[in-house]
């Protein structure tokens, strides 16, 4: 299931964690260890923060208004962590400031993975898009991918695994579709990542992206600022292992 909101939300945690880190745990989560005299177990949700806003800033992350970040999260950076299930308010604001960049309340419910996407730009402002992720038709024998454009005004690309094809005609938010957040099947290895124009002119690209992980999931995104030439805001891929 796919939210896009702009409500405002906040959640007290005692730490994040990479996201990588995160997916062992999630990988845990749902497994039950054969033991004698098992413990019972916790009820848990967890919450993965990803910050895809083009800003030249990172941001802090607050919890019903205390905040849960000890570092700045900057440009690009995935992380979290396991919560209660409940309902929460996370405000997403500038590193180091009280500016407000987005928010939004929701219900996390028991047992549920969700992740959320700050998005957008420092001229359109911030977003945030809540996806549940849902595991159940992954492929076991190779590696599964999806792909996001967060490049305002990029028209529609085409991203290839090598010279493989492997999602076309993508246009920003249309993550929006639940269609378009769904799992892809992708070969093992190491790939190069080329996001092109549909006339096949190059726009960025990634020279080693390794889905090494069989059964994992990875997250493919074309992040940046139109246009833009030089340090972080230039369109650019960029790659994460849910697993």
């Amino acid at each position: 299931m796919i939210i896009k909101t702009k409500e405002r939300m906040v959640t007290k945690m005692s730490r994040l964690w990479t996201l990588a880190a995160l997916t062992v745990a999630v990988t845990g989560f749902t497994s039950c260890l054969k033991n004698s005299n098992p413990e019972p177990q916790k009820p848990e949700t967890f919450i993965a923060f990803v910050n895809s806003l083009a800003t030249p800033y990172g941001m802090d992350i607050f919890m019903d208004g205390t905040k849960i970040t000890n570092e700045k999260i900057e440009y690009g950076i995935a992380t979290g962590t396991r919560f209660n299930p409940k309902n929460y308010k996370f405000d997403f604001k500038k590193f180091g400031s009280d500016s407000m960049l987005t928010t939004v309340t929701a219900v996390f419910d028991t047992s549920q993975f969700t992740s959320l996407f700050v998005y957008g730009t420092q001229a359109a402002g911030a977003e945030v898009l809540r996806i549940r992720e849902d595991w159940s038709n992954r492929t076991t024998e190779k590696a599964n991918i999806r792909f996001f454009n967060f490049v305002p005004e990029s028209g529609q690309v085409d991203v290839f695994l090598g010279t493989t094809k492997v999602f076309s005609s993508r246009s920003y938010e249309d993550f929006l579709s639940p269609y378009n957040t769904t799992w892809t099947n992708a070969e093992l290895g190491q790939h190069t990542i080329t996001v092109k124009t549909p006339a096949g002119a190059e726009l960025a690209k990634l020279d080693a992206a390794n889905l090494s992980a069989r059964g994992g999931f990875y997250n493919i995104y074309y992040q940046g600022v139109k246009d833009s030439t030089s340090g972080n805001l230039k369109p650019r891929v960029k790659f994460t292992p849910y697993q």
